[in-house]
């Protein structure tokens, strides 16, 4: 009996008039927004250009992107889209801290606390997608996507010190400069930022494979999608490649057709 009640009631959801999707012939704008998880393969941090720390973990960086598809429904149940999208990707890593012990050795030692450590990659994209409507206002959604970098920057704050052993009290802030480390006067700010553009340490072109569901109701289109990076997108690490989650909501202008 209960059975046969969900059977009844999920027939009744299916058949409302609120479930849409384009009509074969149609032509159709959708402009979407998203916001996106994303994290790069391969990816570490790196100090002074030659020290790896291999026990940083990385973490799924947030991001949003925008743009807009242009969707023709080639029958009633197969949409085709193109589209173009700015989307911000790269990676993420958790706080952490390096001990070093100074050149005066004894009761002091250096440290360095890292936070905020971010890579910032600027793309534009344009995904070419088939749309396979499986059930009324559902899709599974296959394509491939071609992504331009715009852009790429990397930052961290961080803090450098020296530290008694004794008292665990801080004796001295400093400063990295390009000629080494420096001093800090009292009364200047010991939390620093390190930003820089690093755009030419990455390659140009990134290709990748979207995989996803979306769901139609008034023309609102909510899709969830993950890309699946397919080249080494560095100059400098070998098979570091994008991955992104992306959840966006669209909205359907109709231009021609139904």
């Amino acid at each position: 009996m209960k059975l046969r009640t969900i059977i009844t009631a999920v027939t009744a959801f299916i058949s409302l008039g609120t479930l849409a999707q384009g009509e074969q012939g149609q032509l159709s704008l959708i402009p979407r927004v998203g916001f996106s998880l994303t994290k790069l393969s391969n990816d570490y941090f790196e100090i002074g250009g030659s020290q790896r720390i291999e026990k940083v973990s990385q973490r799924l960086k947030p991001a949003l992107e925008a743009g807009v598809d242009l969707e023709y429904m080639a029958t009633d149940f197969l949409g085709v889209t193109v589209g173009a999208k700015y989307s911000l990707q790269g990676s993420k890593f958790k706080d952490f801290h390096i001990n070093v012990n100074p050149e005066a050795s004894g009761d002091e030692m250096r440290f360095v606390n890292f936070s905020r450590v971010a890579t910032d990659l600027h793309y534009l994209q344009v995904p070419l997608m088939l749309h396979l409507y499986v059930f009324k206002g559902l899709s599974i959604d296959a394509g491939v996507q071609f992504g331009h970098l715009l852009s790429a920057k990397e930052s961290f704050n961080y803090v450098i010190g020296d530290l008694d052993t004794k008292t665990n009290k801080v004796l001295k802030y400093y400063r990295y400069t390009e000629s080494g480390v420096v001093a800090l006067e009292d009364g200047e700010d010991r939390y620093l930022e390190h930003r820089e553009t690093a755009t030419d340490t990455y390659k140009r072109a990134d290709v990748s494979i979207p995989l996803g569901l979306s769901y139609e109701s008034d023309d609102v289109i909510l899709s969830l999608r993950y890309n699946m990076g397919l080249n080494n997108i560095s100059k400098e690490v070998e098979k570091m490649r994008n991955n992104v989650i992306t959840f966006s909501v669209g909205y359907r202008i109709p231009l021609l057709g139904n």
